[in-house]
């Protein structure tokens, strides 16, 4: 929202020619950005929105992933190219090639077959090229060749089988304990989503910063941040049908737990159990033989009632 509100303060105030581009770019960001809010929405429906935790898998595989990009990329780096200050080809170099490697665009630089002098600057002067490799006596790239290939074949080996492999498997998982589950989640998810919305101020952007400024202040007055969401959670939802839905469903079980202990208490199992906790106390005075026989006779008289 902040992107939004510092877009039109630029067009309307400070509207130059000179800052028309950067406010154009902020407010595609923004767009992106309010884009990708509204899958916040699709948490209202049953089907969708427990779906929407599979998500979270894809960040704990980015992390991952990313550590194989930095290993490789940095090394590569190190030994292709040697002192270039540019930063942006730097960046370029080890994390950008290594991560569209995983997608199938092997680089040529490691591989002194293909090396092309007009493809690279020597010095680094031209921003348009990359630097070229530390040469030798025949003006062919010094580094191991053989080092490269091989660091080459072992990212893709982990990076392109085991960690795609891992990500599918972690997906899979996901989605069958997602599905077990998805009328719990649902349920959960419909409730936040109904409590940030009954939070939040009502005008919209860029005039909520407005309602912003307004509850900072009164939080300040008050010290109490937790005001609206402790309202919110004692607010009673129901109407008069679920009310009374709740007095039947209360009085169903009720009626359910008496018809329960009444069907025990008349089993056979019920009265002998019955009858052997009367009879518990003073069997410490009598012999077994008697008290098999006292069992005996309260078994006979179980099955005759």
């Amino acid at each position: 929202f902040l992107f939004f509100f510092f877009f039109y303060l630029i067009q309307g105030e400070m509207l130059t020619t000179k800052l028309l581009y950067p406010g154009k770019i902020i407010l595609c960001i923004d767009f992106v950005v309010f884009c990708l809010r509204l899958m916040a929405i699709f948490t209202i429906n049953r089907t969708l929105g427990p779906k929407i935790i599979i998500m979270r898998d894809l960040f704990f595989f980015m992390f991952l992933l990313s550590i194989w990009v930095v290993a490789y990329g940095v090394a590569k780096q190190g030994i292709l190219i040697e002192n270039d200050n540019r930063l942006d080809w730097i960046m370029r170099g080890a994390i950008y090639e290594p991560y569209l490697v995983i997608f199938g665009n092997f680089p040529e630089n490691i591989d002194n077959a293909k090396f092309d002098m007009n493809s690279c600057s020597m010095n680094g002067t031209d921003p348009m090229k990359p630097k070229c490799p530390v040469l030798n006596n025949k003006e062919m790239p010094a580094f191991p060749e053989w080092l490269t290939i091989v660091m080459l074949c072992v990212y893709l080996l982990f990076a392109n089988i085991l960690l795609i492999n891992l990500l599918i498997a972690i997906f899979n998982y996901t989605f069958e304990e997602v599905h077990d589950n998805t009328d719990r989640i649902w349920k959960f998810q419909r409730y936040q989503l109904i409590k940030e919305y009954y939070s939040r101020p009502a005008p919209p952007p860029p005039f909520i910063i407005l309602s912003h400024l307004y509850l900072f202040i009164r939080k300040l007055g008050r010290c109490d941040a937790s005001a609206r969401e402790t309202e919110f959670s004692k607010k009673d939802f129901r109407g008069k049908e679920e009310e009374e839905q709740l007095s039947w469903e209360a009085l169903m079980r009720d009626t359910y737990m008496i018809s329960e202990r009444q069907a025990k208490s008349q089993s056979m199992e019920g009265c002998i159990q019955d009858s052997s906790q009367k009879y518990n106390p003073a069997e410490s005075s009598l012999s077994s033989s008697q008290i098999q026989a006292i069992r005996w006779l309260n078994t006979s008289k179980c099955a005759s009632e």
